[in-house]
């Protein structure tokens, strides 16, 4: 090594950055399958991240249905969403529901509720 680069490490200026290295991808597998039953039932890539019409409440009413079918079974698979774990829908809604809360406004705004 040259007298001019004797560092022995690298720097790397990422303080104050998102942090992924703690997030088990293993735990997300039942929601990538969630996404891969969409695309295989025609709807496009990425179709999630667009607002929907009345959206909050259709997502939540779509959390309840599926926390209702996997009440009594954690393990409760959707034979009509190809497989996938009820559970692993009530993430799916749960996400599409905050993304669209964060970038699309979402909420029906009846707070007072």
């Amino acid at each position: 090594m040259s007298k001019t680069h004797s560092k022995t490490a690298g720097e790397k200026f990422d303080s104050g950055k998102q942090s992924w290295y703690y997030l088990p991808l293993t735990m997300l597998k039942p929601l990538a399958d969630v996404y891969m039953a969409g695309v295989n039932k025609g709807y496009p890539p990425f179709n999630c991240l667009l607002p929907f019409d009345d959206g909050d409440r259709r997502l939540y009413d779509a959390m309840i249905r599926h926390i209702e079918a996997s009440q009594i079974d954690p393990l409760a698979v959707n034979d009509e969403d190809g497989g996938v774990y009820h559970l692993a829908q009530v993430a799916f809604s749960a996400l599409t529901r905050l993304h669209n809360a964060i970038h699309h406004g979402g909420g029906n705004g009846d707070k007072d509720l």
